[in-house]
């Protein structure tokens, strides 16, 4: 299944799983949050079967720009459910080895979870947090992508403008799972990065300005 047609089935389903908590007249504050961030690295270690490198080379990505949708729908008067989807292109910051012909690197997070007040006043703080995947797709052909489970945590404020348009703004961390000692982005003779713990972390900051319906 591809991650835009399982980002669809996601959307649907926390759809179904608001109408079901959520009236009608709490279902009616559906928000759309276009978001514009900065994403910090995430750092991988270069193949240890690869012989050229020797000892292994820790490997980053760069910081760089993230494109993300956020819909958001009241469970209750206080609580929200959200659905993320958030898209960055990154290169490793520098040549691994033989393998990569390309250096650039999309990582693309489809999570759902939702969101809590922490204070209240004309500037809300809201903990955020979610579940769902993680798509790691190398521009080089030659490699085969990666999907693994995930999750974020975060911290998000929303100033109001009008009744219905709002400024938010916020940050959030992602861990990716995988198992320890792993081995990804292969092709078919080898794998370029080893994995040698069991979370890959990422983190954000980020933007936008939400839409009530």
């Amino acid at each position: 299944m591809s991650l835009i047609r399982l980002s669809f089935l996601l959307v649907l389903l926390s759809s179904f799983g608001g109408v079901a908590q959520a009236s009608s007249d709490t279902f009616s504050g559906f928000e759309v949050t276009p978001l514009v961030g900065y994403r910090f690295g995430g750092d991988f270690e270069a193949s240890k079967d690869d012989v050229s490198i020797n000892p292994p080379v820790n490997i980053k990505l760069s910081e760089d720009v993230s494109y993300g949708l956020l819909l958001a729908w009241n469970v209750d008067s206080k609580r929200q459910g959200e659905f993320l989807i958030n898209h960055n292109k990154s290169q490793f910051s520098q040549e691994i080895d033989s393998l990569f012909s390309n250096n650039n690197l999309s990582v693309t997070y489809a999570h759902i979870g939702g969101n809590v007040p922490i204070s209240d006043g004309y500037v809300p703080f809201y903990v955020t947090g979610g579940l769902g995947l993680t798509h790691l797709a190398p521009e080089d052909s030659m490699l085969d992508d990666e999907t693994r489970f995930s999750m974020n945590v975060g911290l998000a404020a929303k100033i109001p403008v009008t009744e219905n348009l709002s400024f938010r703004f916020g940050g959030r961390v992602y861990a990716t799972f995988f198992n320890s000692d792993s081995a990804i982005f292969c092709n078919d003779d080898a794998c370029a990065i080893s994995i040698s713990s069991d979370l890959w972390i990422q983190s954000e900051v980020n933007a936008g300005i939400t839409f009530t319906f």
